[in-house]
This record gives C-alpha cells, structure tokens and sequence, in this order.
C-alpha cells in the first residue's frame, strides 16, 4: 500500500502532464512567439510613424511656389489636355504649331509589386507617349527642343523624324514620353 499510493499519484502527474499540462506550455510558448511578432509590428510602426513625421515636418519646410514646381514636374496625375497645351505654348515662343497631335496609350502595366510601389499597376510612376508634328526651320525646332528641355515638366524625347521640302520648310515628327505618379 505504501508503494502502490505514491505509483498512482506518480502515473496521475504523469498522465495530467501529457494531457494537459504539456500542450497548454506548447500553445503558450506559440502565443509568446505571436506577442514578440507583434511587439516587432508595433516597433516598426512607431519607427516608421517618426519617420513619416520628420518627412512631415522637412515637407512643411518648402515654400508654397516649390512644390508648385514639384508637382508640375512630376504631377500626381495625366492631364492630357494641359499637356498638350503646355506643349503647344512652347511650340508658340518661336512661331510654330503643333499639329497631328496623337495621344499613346498610358502606362499601366501589372508588374510584381515593390515595397516602394503605389497605385493600382505596382508602379510607382506611370508615363504616357505623346508624338505630334511642327513644320520648322532647323533653328526654329532646335530653339523649340532647348525649350522643351528646360521646361519643368519631365519629358523625354523618343523619336524625332523629319521630311524636308524646296522651301527649306522641314516638317518634325516629334514622339515625347512624359510621367506622372500613380
């Protein structure tokens, strides 16, 4: 009797271990890894929440007419009728006029998503072709580009071709890519 007590108590701690002592220690070391996760989660959130207000804060800094600038650089959206305008004003400094003015298709593709992209495709920046035609003298169109150059907006020049009659009136097709952020 005296063996036979302690042997059962012995086999009833045993048991009780096994069946629940064990796996309620198993599920609390799970939720222990769920709570250091999220105390990370948390971190990086106050990390990032500093982070975005010092931007905040340098952002408040500009002047007014500088992010004016910024966003006629780069604007937030396709304008396509201000484009073509702004355009069609610098053509009109040196006395000429666009013509054949053809919108391509914007940019949208559904490439893999980065951590830094925005918007609905993943891109951060989406672009747009534009191609029109000038009839120029080769000065008129060379004043024309150099303009077009030191415009704020950015655009890059994709294409030029160029047909030349007796008259010495060239006539310019001209294909740009402009951008904008999504």
């Amino acid at each position: 009797m005296r063996f036979i007590i302690p042997a059962i108590l012995a086999a009833v701690a045993i048991g009780l271990f096994t069946v629940w002592t064990n796996p309620t220690y198993q599920a609390t070391k799970g939720l222990q890894a769920q709570v250091a996760a999220y105390d990370e989660a948390l971190d990086k959130a106050q990390e990032l929440r500093k982070i975005r207000d010092e931007l905040l804060n340098r952002r408040n800094t500009f002047s007014t007419e500088d992010m004016q600038k910024l966003q006629h650089m780069l604007p937030d959206n396709v304008d396509n009728i201000r484009l073509v305008i702004e355009i069609n004003n610098i053509a009109a400094k040196h006395g000429l006029a666009l013509q054949s003015v053809e919108l391509g298709e914007l940019s949208d593709s559904r490439q893999a998503r980065t951590e830094f992209a925005v918007g609905s495709s993943g891109d951060p920046v989406g672009s747009v072709d534009l191609a029109f035609t000038v009839n120029a003298t080769y000065d008129q169109f060379n004043a024309f580009l150099a303009d077009l150059e030191h415009s704020l907006r950015i655009v890059d020049v994709q294409e030029i071709e160029f047909t030349a009659d007796k008259a010495a009136n060239i006539a310019y097709s001209v294909k740009i890519r402009t951008y904008w952020l999504h």
